[in-house]
């Protein structure tokens, strides 16, 4: 199907000539969601210990963005500015990689293929 076709289905849906599940009919996506499949869900434990990093991290943060600010009011140099501005990204960061590990859930999910439709070339 040629891009023009899906734009007037789009349009089709936007006018309300047709219905969002026809137009997943026509397109070839009905019933996508049910393709994955969760195998593993495991809850993260809390831990009071990267809690208290975090919060140290965040302190630390809140110490490089203060800093920065009154660089910018006394006109410091340039360089020294942007490695602080570069030291509170990183411990921005860091506090988001330990977040993800420690308080996310570790969720496996398996995804099966649907079929491909090849449309025959216009010429």
């Amino acid at each position: 199907m040629q891009i023009t076709g899906v734009n007037e289905i789009l349009e089709q849906v936007a006018s309300g000539e047709l219905t969002q599940a026809d137009a997943q009919k026509l397109l070839g996506t009905h019933r996508d969601e049910e393709l994955g499949r969760v195998r593993h869900e495991t809850p993260a434990p809390e831990q009071l210990s990267i809690f208290t990093i975090i919060l140290a991290l965040l302190l630390l943060q809140l110490l490089y963005d203060a800093l920065f600010i009154y660089g910018l009011l006394e006109n410091w140099d340039q360089t020294f500015l942007s490695f602080i501005i570069g030291m509170a990204l990183l411990t921005f960061g860091l506090m988001l990689d330990l977040y993800r590990r420690s308080f996310l859930p570790d969720v496996l999910e398996t995804k099966r293929r649907r079929a491909k439709v090849v449309p025959k070339l216009e010429r």
